[in-house]
């Protein structure tokens, strides 16, 4: 279940509809209809592939994954003023 929560949006719908034609495919009665309900599965798969191996920035993520940044220092950071007891005042 984590995986499937993992997936976009689009990912989620394209397995929901591959396993609702699955699901139709099996229980329908007439053979035409059968046909097309496996036509139809077999197209959301090869786009549901598609998209899982593709996914949207990836390119741009090993495009800049091959070219090393120059290293940038983080600030110095100041210490803090350590607490003082107002009690005894």
């Amino acid at each position: 279940m984590d995986f499937f929560n993992s997936l976009t949006l689009d990912l989620k719908i394209l397995v929901v509809g591959i396993a609702g034609c699955a699901l139709l495919a099996l229980f329908t009665g007439n053979q035409k209809t059968e046909k097309r309900y496996m036509i139809v599965f077999a197209v959301l798969a090869v786009i549901g592939i598609y998209r899982f191996t593709h996914l949207p920035g990836s390119d741009q993520a090993q495009k800049t994954a091959g070219t090393p940044s120059s290293p940038q220092s983080a600030p110095v950071a100041t210490k803090p003023k350590p607490l003082e007891s107002t009690f005894a005042k």
